[in-house]
């Protein structure tokens, strides 16, 4: 089990954190997108996207647009669960 501390939030309970199993291979993932609307933000996960798209065939799915300091809504969650095999969260400035 790994910690992890978030100085922005308020303490959570801890518990055990179950980690996704690797994949066996990279080629042809479904990326998501987490863009926290600094400058920049975006435009540098689009570009290590098409990175990753020409090196492995990947796509990316879904974008996510969330404030700097706000988490994920349920709602965002749930559409990178359905639409993405692994998400990067990207920033700016």
């Amino acid at each position: 089990m790994q910690d992890i501390l978030d100085p922005t939030t308020a303490p959570t309970p801890s518990g055990e954190i179950r980690f996704v199993s690797r994949p066996d291979s990279l080629k042809g993932l479904r990326v998501g997108l987490i863009e926290n609307t600094k400058k920049n933000s975006e435009a540098v996960l689009r570009r290590v996207a098409a990175k990753l798209e020409a090196a492995y065939g990947m796509t990316v799915e879904t974008l996510v647009h969330k404030g700097q300091r706000a988490p994920l809504l349920d709602a965002q969650l749930e559409q990178l669960r359905g639409s993405a095999d692994f998400a990067i969260v990207g920033i700016g400035d």
